[in-house]
């Protein structure tokens, strides 16, 4: 997959590692946690767990690349000709299932739920990539993303 459909970030600020898949409804990407990042203390553990915040913004990552994808099942409420880059623009209904610890290879995939305008309602979930089904979801909320016209 290009770098075209990664967010314009840079490192340390790009959460998301490689976009396995991007259709026009579904993006699978993949966030590996390493020790290198930022994590907070965990009395119960010695490798500490990755921040909720920082899950939460690589789920949005996640679903950004959704927002350079006109049309799709919701193409009626897309403006025609549509095709930018996508802004967070809000969270609802974020939920941390389970701890993530460095070392977790998290699959993230970001499913658009509707589009109005401008706006792309998106549903990510995150999981474990080697936890059976019952274990391997960690977190999972609801996106909405502003797309902005390509110049």
């Amino acid at each position: 997959m290009s770098d075209a459909a990664f967010p314009p970030h840079a490192h340390p600020f790009r959460m998301i590692d490689v976009v396995l898949d991007l259709e026009r409804e579904r993006c699978t990407t993949v966030k590996s946690v390493t020790a290198d990042e930022v994590v907070r203390d965990d009395s119960q553990t010695a490798a500490g767990r990755y921040p909720l915040s920082l899950l939460a913004e690589a789920m949005a990552q996640a679903a950004v690349p959704l927002g350079g994808i006109p049309g799709g099942e919701h193409e009626q409420a897309a403006p025609e000709g549509r095709c930018g880059r996508g802004v967070l623009a809000g969270i609802d209904r974020l939920r941390l299932l389970r701890p993530v610890r460095p070392g977790d290879r998290l699959l993230i995939t970001a499913t658009v739920l509707g589009r109005q305008g401008a706006l792309l309602r998106i549903r990510s979930v995150a999981e474990r990539a080697d936890a059976s089904p019952e274990e391997g979801v960690v977190a999972e909320g609801e996106f909405t993303i502003v797309v902005e016209e390509s110049e």
